[in-house]
């Protein structure tokens, strides 16, 4: 499924309820952002073509698997950069990232019926863990050249500098979120999704406490447009008025 948002200078792709998203930057640079999907560089491909730029950038608002899984392969084709956040690359180093248990996960279910279901996206979220990042019983998995760098509180998205990178630690301890403050948009992976149209902080978290401070500060953002990492955008005056 894809979904043009020219007035916001991207474009989702989506597999079922996983959702990849395209940012045309500085100098006609790409970014994508959440390339969970481990064919993800196949269904980008056409849309690189018509927006006629070159991805620049690959980066993810958290290391699971199903949001980094197409990342290396993505990144080795495009000859991009590939820009985590840093706590995830401690866990390339041996550090032991926290992942929600099967019964948090198992509060996040009404996203499985939210969006058309797509056999590729159901395959290809079993086989994204195994391909890179974190989840399973392995731990996190990275194949291929390590990142190019790590993102903290208050970076710039690099080759899209409109966007700023906040800590948002909660679903998991290395979460971070892009906000646009000129287009009030919130890229904000699986710190809130949507569910039957309205906003939901995650609902499935390794750290309660964290989730709470990250549900108060995002809300005082004037969040316009919602873009989850699972679940359809919100848009609205006001996101958090629903």
């Amino acid at each position: 499924m894809i979904e043009r948002m020219p007035e916001l200078s991207l474009t989702r792709v989506s597999r079922w309820f996983f959702n990849c998203y395209l940012l045309r930057g500085e100098d006609d640079a790409l970014v994508v952002v959440d390339p969970g999907m481990p064919r993800i560089a196949q269904d980008l491909a056409p849309l690189t073509t018509e927006l006629r730029g070159s991805v620049r950038v690959v980066t993810a608002t958290h290391g699971h698997g199903d949001h980094v899984g197409g990342a290396v392969d993505l990144a080795r084709r495009s000859d991009a950069a590939i820009h985590l956040p840093a706590l995830t690359l401690s866990y390339l180093d041996g550090a032991h990232p926290r992942t929600p248990s099967l019964a948090q996960m198992a509060r996040a279910w009404p996203l499985l019926f939210g969006q058309p279901f797509d056999r590729g996206g159901a395959v290809g979220s079993l086989l994204a863990t195994g391909t890179a990042g974190f989840g399973g019983p392995r731990g996190m998995v990275w194949t291929g050249p390590p990142p190019t760098g790590g993102l903290s509180e208050g970076m710039s998205l690099p080759h899209a500098p409109e966007w700023t990178v906040l800590d948002s630690p909660g679903h998991t301890d290395d979460s971070i979120v892009f906000w646009n403050e000129r287009t009030r948009t919130l890229l904000s992976g699986d710190a809130v999704v949507s569910i039957q149209g309205r906003p939901c902080f995650a609902p499935d978290v390794v750290d309660a406490e964290a989730a709470m401070r990250t549900e108060h500060r995002l809300r005082d953002l004037p969040v316009a447009h919602l873009l989850p990492g699972h679940g359809r955008p919100i848009h609205a005056e006001s996101v958090w008025a629903l």
